[in-house]
């Protein structure tokens, strides 16, 4: 049985790879752009980066893959929104070229299973991970293992609805809470904030006004950028509130730049509003909130992991 694995993380612009050993340290690294809207291309370059790591190693090790989108249990990537794949058998396609089993999920829901065994939820055997970047994701670990659903679909934390018939979300509803607490929403809320002529902030007359803009202001103590920050908690623990009362995890993890870069005007707002909406918040104990801490290799050592047999993918969540 091999002791390593081999982690890869497709994002939109970056496809990392990472050899892995039982414990999620990373071993080795590879870096490629992804080849967006080319189906075909991706495949080879997958091809390509997997034989590549063989040949180094001199052993054919277990290969898992993280990409964002909907992933069905058998590695089918449905629809992936930031590359052009639809309806795209990867594991099966990864798998008959090579000859191996190739394991494909999720990128957010692999990165939660990287930041439990590996990461800030250590010793933490029921958590959740929300990933908060130019959209939000997310992540569910029960048990020690990763939870999917049925289909594979589960964990699409991002778009819990907070605010029926509020803003448009990407993904076509309105009111998820991607629309009120991602990178993108940050800048959304302020730029509607300046609408007023009467608002005051050292963010009117900036040429671009997204979250960064938004957090470089708010460091600077800028009021309307503090609370638009302070908003996105708020938005965010009424999400919380849901999937702590359906998961009942132990922690819940945030993970991704947007949230590290608003987490000191974010993060008390969240767990005030996650505390209140709570079942029977006066009988127990909200669970902590906190930061992820992999960073980027958070999906590559979950993907690795998921294929070293740490976890099995399926819909009853069990190993």
């Amino acid at each position: 049985m091999s002791t390593r694995s081999l982690g890869i993380d497709i994002g939109g612009t970056q496809l990392r790879a990472a050899l892995v050993d039982p414990h999620g340290r990373v071993l080795s690294r590879d870096r490629r752009p992804t080849p967006a809207d080319d189906p075909g291309l991706l495949v080879r370059t997958l091809l390509e980066v997997i034989r590549s790591a063989w040949e180094r190693t001199g052993e054919r090790v277990p290969v898992g893959v993280g990409i964002a989108g909907l992933v069905t249990v058998d590695g089918t990537v449905r629809y992936g929104p930031n590359i052009g794949i639809r309806d795209l058998p990867l594991a099966t396609l990864l798998g008959e070229e090579l000859d191996a089993e190739v394991v494909v999920a999720n990128d957010a829901s692999v990165a939660a299973l990287g930041e439990q065994r590996a990461g800030a939820g250590v010793d933490h055997a029921d958590l959740v991970l929300v990933t908060i970047g130019t959209g939000v994701g997310g992540g569910v670990v029960i048990g020690g293992r990763l939870l999917t659903g049925a289909t594979g679909f589960g964990g699409e934390l991002g778009h819990v609805i907070v605010n029926e018939g509020g803003r448009p979300c990407p993904c076509g509803n309105r009111g998820c809470v991607e629309a009120y607490a991602s990178g993108s929403a940050i800048g959304a809320l302020a730029r509607d904030r300046l609408v007023d002529p009467m608002t005051m902030s050292r963010l009117r007359g900036l040429g671009r006004v997204a979250g960064p803009e938004v957090t470089a202001a708010a460091q600077d103590g800028d009021e309307v950028a503090i609370e638009v920050l302070e908003e996105v908690g708020h938005w965010l623990g009424v999400a919380l509130a849901s999937m702590v009362n359906v998961l009942d995890p132990e922690l819940i993890l945030l993970g991704g730049g947007a949230a590290a870069a608003a987490a000191p005007w974010m993060l008390e707002p969240a767990r005030r509003t996650m505390t209140q909406r709570l079942v029977g918040s006066a009988w127990r104990e909200a669970p902590d909130i906190t930061l992820a801490v992999l960073g980027d290799d958070a999906g590559v050592v979950g993907a690795g992991l998921l294929a070293l047999g740490a976890a099995t993918v399926g819909g009853s969540g069990t190993a």
